[in-house]
């Protein structure tokens, strides 16, 4: 009763405000403006409202919740909210649901037939081109099949299972929390054990023994491995093709192994090791100089000097004409200061040294 009572009385306000009635055509004009621009303000208050409250809220719903992904030519899922149990796989030509109260899946990057489903809250594996539950929904934690085999863990145990859902070894790890690495590439899989890494192969057996701080895949299942802030890599036979000796190592697709020695200069080696090139950097600079002499604006120029400044590794070393580096790239910046006199900065400070066009220090 208040509320209509309020509301009634605001519609007769309205309407006596907005009354024809006794107005001069000038006045009804003004009124009729003024109406005009109250439903216009009104429109767009609405509209404002509805896109910020409303609007964003159902494209988000219907863009980014609600999918549909294509498993294969004859099956797809429909995500309807990750970890809601309310997804489902279907048969997209009879439009069948065959697998419901789906949480999540995850579709290997390899391609395999298998994808991981999870469902009220275990993991087991589904063929997609089948939409058949080949593995059951058995594990607490599961990674995608990569060269046949995926990592799996019941509570807090991981094995390695093959299509068959089989232990490909009777090997067991205890999990480690925020490692999601289990995983084969190749013949091996990088296992922590007490805070260290080592690699297993095919049949469980340690290849390289969990002694490192660090070891992860790179490009042509060969691995990066590191230890006391020196970096390796591990090949595909689970032998060193570069020694753990470097400062840092960058593998390839296509073009070998970048290392980086300890004064940031670089060489580059094939796949096996075998020196490819001695000294490789990342890009060339000219230096240049000003000169006692100016132009019609008053600007004084610049004279461009015979030597030339190189990045490796975010570093900066001197090179001469010839291409044969004079000073590895140990600075964060190079700039000439006179005719073979160049101010270098050390990195991490605001200090510079002065060194000659032997890569000499001046005044030292």
């Amino acid at each position: 009763m208040w509320l209509a009572v309020f509301f009634g009385g605001i519609r007769q306000f309205i309407r006596n405000v907005f009354s024809w009635e006794n107005k001069t055509p000038f006045w009804r004009v003004i009124w009729a403006a003024i109406t005009v621009c109250v439903v216009a303000v009104t429109c767009m208050l609405g509209y404002a409202f509805y896109d910020e409250f409303i609007g964003h809220r159902l494209y988000r719903y219907s863009c980014e919740d609600r999918y549909d992904s294509k498993l294969s030519p004859d099956f797809k899922y429909r995500n309807n909210g990750y970890n809601k149990g309310k997804s489902y796989i279907y048969n997209s030509r009879t439009k069948d649901k065959v697998i419901t109260d789906i949480d999540w899946i995850a579709v290997p990057e390899s391609g395999d037939s298998l994808i991981i489903v999870a469902k009220d809250g275990k993991r087991g594996f589904v063929n997609r081109y089948t939409a058949e539950t080949v593995v059951p929904f058995k594990y607490d934690a599961a990674w995608s099949f990569t060269d046949g085999v995926a990592g799996v863990c019941e509570g807090d145990s991981v094995y390695f299972i093959d299509h068959s859902g089989n232990p490909v070894h009777n090997r067991r790890f205890a999990r480690k929390r925020g490692y999601d690495s289990y995983v084969y590439h190749g013949n091996y899989a990088a296992i922590p054990i007490n805070g260290k890494y080592g690699l297993i192969d095919r049949s469980g057996e340690w290849a390289l023994l969990p002694e490192y701080e660090d070891i992860h895949i790179g490009a042509r299942d060969m691995w990066y491995i590191m230890n006391n802030n020196k970096c390796g890599v591990i090949d595909t036979n689970g032998e060193f093709a570069i020694p753990m000796e470097y400062k840092d190592v960058f593998i390839h697709s296509d073009n070998g192994i970048t290392v980086v020695k300890a004064d940031n200069s670089q060489s580059r080696h094939d796949y096996d090791g075998t020196m490819l090139d001695a000294f490789v950097f990342d890009e060339l600079y000219h230096l240049a100089y000003y000169i006692n002499e100016f132009d019609e604006e008053g600007n004084q120029k610049k004279a461009v000097d015979k030597m030339m400044s190189y990045s490796a590794n975010n570093y900066y070393g001197l090179i001469n004409s010839d291409g044969v580096p004079v000073t590895p790239p140990l600075y964060s910046h190079i700039e000439s200061v006179a005719p073979g006199v160049y101010q270098c900065q050390i990195p991490g400070t605001m200090e510079c040294i002065m060194v000659n066009a032997k890569g000499e220090k001046i005044n030292e």
